[in-house]
């Protein structure tokens, strides 16, 4: 087969492919938009919902707390309600991780739930006062709170720790982040989710008589849903079209071109050589490295005539003269000089190489009419 129309044939599937490949590409961001902004519905439908909740109960709290204090606080019996309640929140809510604890109106410290997770917080706080007061890191013990429930798991107050992790720093993605409680971030992989999986909200707490006696403090952690957080990018990752397209079309686009790259130098490489182009790898080169450009400027300045005689349609070589092309039988009076084959165009009378006159050509294409009568015949007649 030639080689050129091999190229041909392979060239167009590859340029199928890589079209297909481009086009299902491209769609990759409106749809990533399109999905991220019904991600963001979830998600604000969600919290809102969630926040909703969270605020009724804890009007509720406050309510109860104040019927019980009686116009006093009674902590053992509101840490004994609230520790019941909290058992049956959780089994409602599920994962949804939920802290409540209350400060008087001078921000000390009165109760929460649950009250082993406050007793180990605030026993850190008053083991480590002095350095919490030195850093002034923690503006006071509520703030200390507010910040530490939802990672209690992760703190450790222990002397050892304090004195190995004293000036320590670590760098994650750029930024400096201190490693203990004292200078506590948020974690690592925050930068994953588009808004914070915790929240705080607070409501008064007020005696019979009306007086408020200080404030309930609710901390809601939502990490259990951490996928609703998720931000544009980690949610396109999440996303099927992201997890079985991309993958599929990025490799076929990319193999795809690369083949149609090559292909182009070789179509050009032979071309020039059967035209007699002087250096022909040079001009695959140059196609190679500047591929359309390359191309268009090599089409330009190449010969119109290849150095040995080839039929037009089907590209093969043709040995000697012919009427038709021995390949695939193509009609041949038309494209050469019936003399000595050389190329011809139309509309030429004589032939440039032979000097042989196409009336010959045109009356092999017109034969003559075998039936049209004569003079002779019809005196004859």
């Amino acid at each position: 087969m030639n080689k050129k129309k091999l190229i041909r044939k392979m060239a167009v599937p590859a340029a199928g492919i890589f079209v297909i490949s481009i086009i299902v590409l491209s769609l990759e961001n409106p749809l990533t938009n399109n999905m991220y902004q019904k991600h963001l519905a979830r998600l604000n439908e969600h919290v809102t919902a969630l926040t909703q909740e969270n605020q009724k109960y804890l009007a509720e709290t406050a309510g109860k707390i104040a019927a019980l204090a009686a116009g006093e606080i009674s902590a053992s019996r509101a840490v004994a309600e609230l520790q019941s309640e909290f058992l049956l929140e959780t089994q409602k809510l599920g994962q949804v991780k939920k802290y409540l604890w209350m400060s008087n109106q001078s921000g000390e410290f009165i109760f929460g739930v649950p009250a082993q997770v406050f007793a180990r917080l605030n026993d850190g706080f008053d083991k480590n006062k002095d350095i919490i007061t030195r850093d002034g890191y923690y503006k006071d013990r509520n703030e200390f709170l507010m910040k530490l429930t939802d990672q209690h798991d992760n703190i450790d107050f222990s002397d050892r720790a304090l004195s190995e992790q004293e000036g320590q720093r670590h760098y994650y993605g750029g930024r400096e982040r201190q490693i203990d409680w004292r200078f506590y971030r948020r974690s690592d992989d925050d930068y994953r989710y588009a808004r914070p999986r915790t929240f705080a909200l607070s409501a008064p707490v007020a005696n019979t008589a009306g007086t408020v006696e200080g404030n309930l403090f609710l901390k809601v952690d939502d990490s259990a849903n951490h996928e609703l957080y998720y931000n544009r990018g980690y949610a396109a990752h999440a996303h099927i079209y992201h997890r079985l397209f991309t993958p599929l079309f990025t490799p076929l686009a990319v193999l795809s071109g690369l083949f149609l790259w090559f292909l182009l130098p070789s179509w050009v490489y032979i071309d020039a050589q059967q035209r007699a182009v002087g250096n022909p790898g040079v001009w695959a080169f140059v196609s190679l490295i500047s591929l359309i450009f390359g191309l268009a400027i090599y089409l330009i300045t190449r010969p119109s005539t290849m150095k040995s005689l080839h039929c037009p349609k089907c590209e093969n070589q043709l040995n000697g003269g012919g009427a038709f092309c021995p390949h695939c039988g193509f009609d041949l009076s038309s494209t050469y000089c019936p003399q000595c084959q050389y190329p011809v165009k139309a509309e030429w009378a004589f032939c440039p190489n032979c000097r042989a006159e196409m009336t010959q050509r045109k009356s092999l294409e017109t034969p003559p009419d075998q039936f049209k009568p004569t003079e002779s015949s019809l005196e004859k007649d």
